[in-house]
C-alpha cells in the first residue's frame, strides 16, 4: 500500500494530466461543432442527417463518464459511420 505522501503526488500528477486533457477535449469539442454547424447550413433542410452525424463531441464527453463495456465502438468509428459515403 502507498504512503499518503506518494498518493497525493499521484493525485497531483494526474491532476495535471487531467488539465492538459480538458484543454484538448475543449479544442476537439468546439472543432466539431463548428464543422456540424457548418455542415447543417450547407446540407438541404430535407436531407436528414443519421446517427452521429451531430453531436458527436456530446456522445464523447457522455462516453468518458460511463465504465468501459467490451465491444464499445471508438468515436472515431462513429464518425467514419455515420460520413461513410457523404462528400
Amino acid at each position: 500500500m502507498a504512503t499518503i505522501a506518494a498518493n497525493i503526488a499521484t493525485i497531483q500528477t494526474k491532476a495535471v494530466e487531467l488539465d492538459a486533457l480538458i484543454i484538448q477535449v475543449r479544442a476537439a469539442k468546439a472543432a466539431i461543432e463548428a464543422a456540424e454547424t457548418e455542415i447543417r447550413q450547407l446540407r438541404p433542410k430535407s436531407e436528414p442527417s443519421r446517427a452521429y452525424q451531430e453531436r458527436l463531441a456530446l456522445v464523447a464527453l457522455d462516453q468518458m463518464g460511463k465504465p468501459s463495456i467490451a465491444g464499445d465502438r471508438s468515436i472515431a468509428d462513429l464518425a467514419a459511420s455515420a460520413w461513410a459515403g457523404v462528400a
